[in-house]
């Protein structure tokens, strides 16, 4: 099995418990102060993590092959509706399903958002939204799971074949419940998938609350969200033009990470504290390789929303 070789330290993460609920970041200097160690202790529990995924594939942790997609073949399409003028930009589709169970519930999918669909049941006229189910891929492999959610919509038929969605602002994500990770040949699921995911996720909402913080416009699809913002977090990486003009390697300090030569100033002066760990250490570096369409996904959130609002559908398929 070929995996990412991490040559750090053993740290113990035994006393670290994870937090569901990240705590609002100010400028109170001890709240950054804990911000800082606990994404420091993610980044530990993240090497720890995949440590394990190479040392224990014979134990158990590790599935190879399968369909990255379970239950699929348990799902029976019962009415499909596409927004008006339905293109592959900007479409969006909502699903009526059926289990086998005899469970039915509604599925909302985008074309400008691939891998993301929201689910959830029609209660008492509402359309209750339960969950996010995403799947953001990379060259390697992929990271898969259900997230929670919290919040009402609204889906009223007209006629046979005139459908209204209507999604509020309010939309909460909660929490991950479950997921699978896989890194080349090799899958991590399970509890193992499950931290691995949940920590991951509390990385990459730092990185993209501090990247909302900075007020940059016109980033609606992912392609100008990469352009922009790899120059940012990366630039040892991209060409001289690339890079923003806070960079400088004029007596510059270093710190080496996984064969990279990490510009410590150029950290220091452009990201808050709490972030440094994760860039200097190469695990933003990491996220960003392994999870660059979930990244994205967090950080539009807001655009996510407000594009199945007010959308009328029509039926294509009963």
């Amino acid at each position: 099995m070929e995996l990412l070789t991490m040559n750090r330290e053993q740290l113990t993460v035994n006393s670290y418990q994870l937090s569901e609920n990240r705590e609002q970041r100010t400028g109170n200097r001890k709240q950054r102060e804990n911000s800082r160690k606990r994404l420091c202790s993610l980044f530990i529990v993240h090497c720890s993590l995949f440590t394990v995924l190479l040392l224990t594939s014979c134990a158990g942790l590790v599935e190879r092959g399968g369909e990255w997609l379970e239950g699929k073949e348990n799902e029976k399409t019962l009415a499909i509706f596409q927004s008006i003028g339905n293109d592959s930009e900007t479409g969006i589709e909502l699903r009526e399903l059926r289990l086998k169970s005899g469970e039915e519930f509604i599925e909302i999918t985008g074309s400008a958002w691939p891998g993301l669909a929201l689910r959830g049941n029609m209660t008492g006229g509402n359309l209750v939204l339960a969950e996010l189910r995403f799947l953001s891929t990379h060259s390697y492999g992929w990271n898969e799971f259900s997230l929670e959610l919290l919040g009402d919509a609204a889906f009223s038929v007209s006629g046979d074949f005139v459908g209204w969605l209507s999604i509020g602002t309010g939309l909460e994500r909660v929490q991950i419940s479950s997921g699978r990770i896989r890194l080349k040949a090799s899958r991590l699921t399970g509890t193992a998938a499950l931290t691995a995911l949940r920590n991951r996720r509390e990385r990459i909402l730092a990185v993209t609350e501090w990247m909302q913080e900075q007020g940059v416009d016109g980033l609606a699809d992912q392609a100008a969200f990469e352009d922009y913002w790899k120059g940012r977090l990366f630039p040892e990486l991209v060409s001289r033009k690339q890079r923003p003009a806070e960079y400088s390697e004029e007596n510059a300090r270093w710190q080496r990470a996984d064969s990279i030569r990490w510009n410590l100033d150029y950290t220091e002066q452009v990201f808050p504290e709490e972030l440094w760990e994760l860039r200097n250490s190469g695990a933003l570096l990491r996220d960003w390789e392994e999870a660059a369409p979930w990244i994205f996904m967090e950080y539009s959130w807001d655009n996510i929303v407000n594009s199945f609002n007010g959308i009328t559908l029509l039926k294509v398929r009963s």
